[in-house]
């Protein structure tokens, strides 16, 4: 997040505002704290557990023998003491180990040791959460940054262009429960307290501006006549798929660029500064034989790949301007406008070809004696080797983009001064700079900050702090600024605050509940509508509760829900952990990759947005593509970068979350497929069911050793032979192994590739399995159907998942009956996620602090 060019000098008060910022966090985290819950007894422990170890263990580890040192007929069954929680952690891994029973003692069933250690795994897990909760509570957190960045956008007004973003300023935030919005993974130390100083420093310089802008808004443009009569840049006249008209070029193939002559007045670049632009271009189309439409391309020269395309859009058999609004920033450099590639014509050889890319590319190096050398070379090479194809030499047959002119403006202002600092000086900039000005302009503020109503005291330490700065010599927007930060570094501002005076739960009041709200459905502060709410103690009501639920979801900010809760669920940011290997997988690109991450995030998008059942993540017939991912799976007829809803072929393998690219490339290490990964995040993401941990020293599947041609289904088989593996395996592997026919980038085969297959003798893809309850399948279409069967496990998994989201603790025993309900209101509505969401936000816990 740059700052402008307009920035103030610091704040030489900015240490003071961190000390009170420190102090005050002291006493937010002073609050009172809230006692852990307390296990329930388990009546397994001592009709089940114990017998176990009377049997089988006390002979070694008992009250006249220890040997190790371990005694565990003092052993009890309170996983909250660290003590006890270890021991029983060293029995589990011996267990799984197989070193308990020692040789020459009783042995159990393999049952028998599952249950055990399967009831250890889970009370360890019961334990963690419980030392996670609080008693059902839920207890103070702070924004994480994503939540940070949506509140300062809609409080201030603000704009962040690409890179400027608080996201790309803050470290990651901690994550609990595969969520960042757990209180305690969200806590504050000094390292980030910095960080939030350094960013709201930064905001506070872009709200408040000093003057006029400094770059004003300009136009420049580029008539395509220019190019004839400058010799500069006439080679393009010559190159083949281009032609130069008297007013307009015709672009066949290749592309006309802006050349680096449109520049912004007085400077020598034509992006001056970071901001928003408008590009235009005049143009029309004129089909070929084949009647196809005339797809114009408009791209930028960009480091970031998804900063690259402008436009995309089909272009009319008669002139029309099209335009974009756009962020740019002077890493952009020139950009271009292009006809999309039409398939099946070749307008000149390879070898002529790569002379035209020179040109080009010493056009834009201005080394204009080679642009004028390639060309005579290529002028020459033309009536001999090089000349056009001759089934393309008649280019009437093609499709053809005329360009007349293209044109850059900007940087372009909704307005100036920017609404955020018309907001804060809102009696404009003839009103008189006072005290009385300042109390005003905090008066305002600060409960839309706070996001409840302030005291006079609130008030009265800003307003003294901004008075400070004043008798130091500051300006009177300087003193403003140093108002707005120490609000935003402020605790008060930073955590979502629902203070308690005792230990026991209790109703949270309506402004309470338009922060929870607002932060579960848009992870951002609340707005207007709720604030009304809020203050005329409306919003508890059941009915108005719940008309705000779905104006929220309607709302466009509910993207926040869709890349919070949607995103971390499907568990996205985990797609392209590996790269794939180059040489085994040329198909991959970086633009395929944000596609694959891309489709599962539209395809929640949509469910939710349609109101469509949730079990179309098991199956489905259709999905959401755009033109990279559609031409990786085979489907034609896809044009652009947006995703759009696409019905599936009949014969299609894809079809719900398992059959996305993104999902199968997730479950490889980029050189070949993982099923116990792919098992795992089955049984995590639709079921909510994650595996026990494995033992120590377990190690992974590995890979084929030199000689071997074994394939990942026999190693796994191998690996399911050591009896520490056996039993867990047997519940994880069938889910991944099920997935096998996507290959470690999501394509679909029906044979072994990758690694050391290759050719086509390579061994048939065995996707066959037993679920863990017993019930086979032969195909990757079986296995869906037989986990659609699976509904109900599904609806309380993801109501488990829900919760967790919108309270940001862990789900707890208690909450048992809640979770129930929720899972039946679903049943009941379809699967759809927004019954599930009504269900959580009409529920006691979620209007209990």
């Amino acid at each position: 997040m740059n700052p402008p060019r307009y920035s103030p000098r610091r704040s030489p008060v900015s240490t003071l505002i961190a000390m009170l910022i420190l102090t005050a966090l002291v006493l937010v985290e002073s609050l009172p704290a809230q006692s852990p819950a307390d296990v329930i007894p388990k009546h397994s422990f001592s009709q089940t557990i114990r017998p176990f170890l009377k049997t089988y263990c006390y002979d070694c580890h008992g009250s006249e023998t220890q040997e190790a040192d371990l005694r565990l007929d003092t052993l009890d069954d309170d996983f909250s003491k660290s003590t006890s929680a270890g021991t029983w952690i060293e029995v589990m891994d011996k267990m799984n180990l197989g070193e308990m029973p020692p040789d020459g003692s009783p042995v159990p069933t393999t049952n028998d040791l599952s249950s055990v250690t399967h009831w250890i795994a889970a009370e360890l897990r019961q334990a963690e959460r419980s030392s996670l909760g609080k008693e059902g509570r839920v207890i103070l957190r702070r924004m994480n940054r994503a939540e940070y960045t949506n509140t300062v956008r809609d409080l201030l007004h603000l704009k962040f262009l690409p890179g400027e973003s608080p996201e790309n300023v803050l470290p990651p935030d901690g994550t609990a429960e595969g969520f960042d919005k757990v209180s305690v993974a969200l806590m504050l130390d000094p390292s980030l307290l910095d960080k939030y100083f350094e960013v709201a420093q930064r905001i506070a310089d872009k709200a408040i501006v000093d003057g006029p802008p400094p770059f004003a808004t300009e136009k420049m443009r580029l008539e395509m006549e220019d190019i004839a009569d400058n010799r500069a840049i006439d080679y393009l006249c010559a190159t083949p798929g281009i032609e130069c008209e008297e007013k307009a070029i015709v672009l066949m193939q290749g592309s006309t660029r802006s050349f680096g002559v449109m520049k912004y007045p007085g400077t020598r670049n034509e992006i001056p500064v970071n901001g928003m632009y408008r590009i235009r271009v005049r143009a029309w189309g004129q089909r070929g034989t084949d009647g196809d439409p005339v797809i114009m391309r408009v791209r930028q020269g960009h480091p970031s790949a998804d900063q690259q395309l402008l436009l995309e859009t089909e272009v009319t058999d008669e002139p029309k301007i099209y335009e974009v609004i756009i962020p740019r920033d002077p890493k952009c450099g020139e950009y271009n406008v292009s006809i999309v590639n039409q398939t099946g014509f070749q307008l000149t050889s390879r070898v002529g070809n790569e002379i035209r890319r020179q040109q080009e590319k010493a056009g834009t190096a201005k080394d204009y004696e080679k642009v004028m050398r390639l060309q005579s070379r290529q002028q020459l090479e033309n009536l001999t080797w090089g000349k056009p194809n001759p089934e393309a030499a008649n280019t009437s047959k093609l499709r053809k983009l005329v360009v007349d002119w293209i044109e850059c403006e900007g940087p372009l202002y909704d307005q100036w001064p920017p609404k955020s600092h018309e907001s804060l000086f809102y009696r404009g900039e003839d009103a008189t700079e006072d005290e009385a000005y300042l109390r005003d302009i905090f008066t305002q503020f600060l409960p839309q900050a706070f996001r409840r109503p302030v005291t006079e005291d609130e008030i009265k330490k800003v307003v003294t702090l901004c008075l400070s700065e004043l008798a130091a010599g500051e300006s009177y927007q300087d003193a403003v600024r140093t108002g707005l930060i120490s609000i935003l570094c402020s605790p008060k501002f930073l955590y979502i605050v629902e203070p308690s005076s005792s230990d026991h739960r209790r109703e949270l009041n309506d402004w309470e509940l338009a922060s929870r709200l607002s932060y579960f459905l848009w992870s951002s502060m609340p707005d207007d509508e709720l604030f009304r709410l809020a203050e005329s103690g409306q919003l508890s009501q059941p009915e108005v509760l719940s008309a705000q639920v779905d104006r929220m979801l309607a709302d466009d900010k509910s993207q926040g829900f869709v890349q919070g809760f949607g995103a971390q669920w499907l568990k996205t940011d985990e797609f392209r952990n590996f790269m794939p290997d180059a040489n085994l997988y040329k198909e991959y690109d970086e633009s395929l990759g944000e596609a694959m991450v891309g489709e599962v995030i539209a395809f929640f998008n949509e469910v939710l947005r349609q109101d469509e059942s949730a079990l179309l993540f098991f199956d489905a017939d259709w999905t959401m593509l755009n033109e990279r991912l559609a031409k990786f799976y085979g489907i034609d007829g896809i044009n652009g970068d947006h995703f759009q809803r696409v019905t599936l072929p009949k014969d299609s393998p894809r079809g719900g979350l398992l059959g996305m690219a993104g999902v199968a490339m997730r479950g490889s290490d980029g050189n070949r497929t993982k099923p116990v990964n792919r098992g795992v995040y089955v049984r995590e993401v639709l079921f909510n069911d994650p595996p026990n941990p494995p033992p120590p020293n377990a190690g992974e599947v590995e890979p084929n050793i030199q000689g071997e041609k074994l394939t990942v289904r026999q190693r796994l088989i191998q690996h399911q032979q050591i009896p520490s593996c056996a039993t867990c395996h047997r519940t994880i592997d069938c889910y991944g192994m099920a997935l096998e026919n996507f290959n470690a980038i999501g394509a679909w085969r029906t044979h072994q590739d990758g690694e050391d297959f290759r050719g086509r003798n390579t061994p048939p893809i065995d996707a066959s399995g037993m679920l863990p309850n017993g019930q086979t399948f032969e195909s990757f279409a079986e296995f869906k159907s037989l986990l659609l069967n699976q509904k109900d496990r599904f609806a309380h998994g993801l109501a488990e998942k829900m919760l967790t989201y919108a309270l940001g603790r862990p789900i707890e025993p208690t909450d048992r009956v809640l979770i129930d309900q929720l899972a039946h209101q679903m049943q009941s509505n379809d699967y759809k996620i927004t019954s599930l969401i009504h269900g959580v936000v009409a529920s006691h816990a979620f209007h209990t602090k």
